[in-house]
């Protein structure tokens, strides 16, 4: 319970830090002063800022659109597009240190391994740019001024926080006590497998889904041990991360969903998530089975 209370205040801090940093952000105009000689124009300018701004954090950015939605200065399919793109710029941040953590602890799977999430997350968000593209292929870039933004707008924060704060915490408390319970289950379910996998590469899928550091660990003891190979290393890794996205995606992303945005966008945030990762690692699991029927 203590656990619980500590995320929750540090959700809620992260929540309203974010947005205050937005509201200056937004009132002193940046995304235009910065962005204008950069951005297409089918692209909104507070969009190109928050994902530059997401290589810190990626919180931080979806505060900023957040605050530009609210502003109507972005369309809420702007909105979902846009927050779908700021995962990128912060894995590849960390992705180096990913790729080394993996290659040493599974050998030439784990190497194979994080190529396939970095190849995962750049296609998803080339999607999401394509469809932000389109979704603002008419619309005309903000004009740049140096007014400053009404009195009212001073407001927005509080409203907005009054609004999603309560459901943030319902939802980031749900997370925090189902997570573990289904993680448990699927790990349960698939560790007895006895097909198309060694046992030790359904212990590996069944570590991914929680702890991938542990999955990458018992791959490369079984693949040095000889019971299992490099081929069946990769599908194992890349089946147990596929399996636990959904509970990933709710543990990490739900509770500052509904913290910044509306339920309905919120909602739709997470819907369009899970529309557009999971066919990619439906995909990334078609070409490692193939890859493990032809290099058994």
């Amino acid at each position: 319970m203590n656990e619980l209370l500590r995320g929750e205040i540090y959700l809620t801090a992260e929540i309203i830090i974010g947005l205050l940093i937005a509201e200056v952000i937004l009132r002193l105009r940046l995304p235009d002063v910065i962005m204008r000689r950069f951005v297409p124009k089918n692209i909104p300018r507070v969009t190109a800022l928050a994902v530059a701004i997401s290589a810190g954090s990626s919180k931080a950015g979806a505060a900023v659109i957040s605050s530009s939605l609210s502003r109507g200065e972005i369309t809420e399919s702007s909105a979902v597009w846009s927050v779908l793109m700021l995962p990128l710029p912060s894995y590849l941040r960390r992705w180096p240190s990913t790729f080394a953590l993996s290659l040493s602890m599974a050998g030439k799977a784990g190497g194979i391994f994080a190529v396939s999430l970095l190849a995962r997350s750049i296609l998803r968000f080339m999607i999401a740019l394509h469809f932000l593209r389109r979704e603002n292929h008419n619309a005309n870039p903000l004009p740049l001024t140096p007014n400053p933004l009404p009195l009212h707008t001073n407001h927005l924060t509080l409203r907005t926080l009054r609004k999603t704060l309560p459901l943030a915490w319902v939802m980031f408390a749900l997370s925090y006590l189902l997570v573990p319970v289904a993680n448990e289950f699927m790990r349960e379910v698939f560790a007895d497998g006895n097909t198309l996998l060694p046992l030790s590469g359904w212990a590996v899928s069944a570590a991914s889904i929680g702890h991938v550091n542990a999955a990458l660990s018992i791959a490369g003891g079984a693949i040095h041990s000889g019971e299992m190979s490099v081929s069946q290393g990769v599908f194992a890794l890349i089946l147990g991360s596929g399996l636990g996205t959904v509970t990933r995606v709710l543990r990490q992303n739900a509770g500052y969903y509904y913290g910044l945005f509306t339920k309905r966008t919120a909602t739709r945030m997470l819907m369009m998530n899970f529309a557009t990762i999971i066919p990619l690692i439906m995909i990334n699991l078609i070409f490692a089975g193939l890859a493990l029927s032809l290099w058994p």
